[in-house]
């Protein structure tokens, strides 16, 4: 489902699934399209080719996806295919194109989206607001456990965290996945 716009996203695999998820969870993204036809010449021969999605961000650029697992990109020819697409489609078709694999795709990158989803959809102002009164106070990176110790110690509050991360108030240090154990600190370009 693409909460911004209320519409099922279709998939045909795993890896697509969790591209959709990440660039959903991404502040800059204001739609994703699925399953996006077009049509292209190969040496003459008219062909088809499905991509599997197409982000917008909020400026407007476009960047078209082709989600292959890492092991079949050379022997699918997929990078051919790109490279004529990209020559072919039209100028207001996108802006960029991207293969994407396992590589990009990863499992920490999706569960931190799907997290973020799931923060997104329990939403609660006041207790945003009382953890952000606190993070306004930090001067480095604490545990979310710490944070949530000093203000909202509870499953609300830890959603209202990564709503915090998501708002780009707070920035998740590190690499993996945002548990209660993760580092967060003020990210230096809001303001609280």
């Amino acid at each position: 489902m693409n909460p911004l716009l209320n519409r099922e996203i279709t998939y045909e695999s795993s890896l697509e699934r969790d591209l959709a998820y990440i660039l959903l969870a991404h502040s800059d993204v204001a739609d994703v399209q699925d399953q996006v036809p077009i049509d292209y010449d190969d040496n003459g021969m008219k062909r088809k080719h499905t991509i599997d999605l197409v982000a917008t961000l909020k400026d407007g650029t476009k960047t078209a996806f082709f989600v292959k697992p890492a092991t079949r990109v050379k022997s699918s020819g997929i990078e051919e295919t790109v490279e004529l697409i990209r020559e072919q489609a039209p100028k207001d078709f996108a802006d960029h194109y991207e293969i994407r694999t396992g590589d990009h795709i990863t499992r920490v990158r999706a569960e931190n989206a799907r997290l973020i989803h799931r923060a997104r959809r329990t939403r609660c102002e006041e207790d945003i607001a009382i953890i952000a009164k606190v993070a306004a106070t930090l001067r480095g990176a604490v545990t979310i456990q710490t944070l949530l110790a000093a203000s909202m110690n509870n499953g609300n509050g830890f959603y209202a965290v990564v709503c915090l991360i998501d708002d780009r108030i707070l920035d998740h240090v590190g690499q993996g996945l945002i548990t209660y154990s993760s580092l967060v600190k003020p990210n230096q370009s809001s303001k609280m």
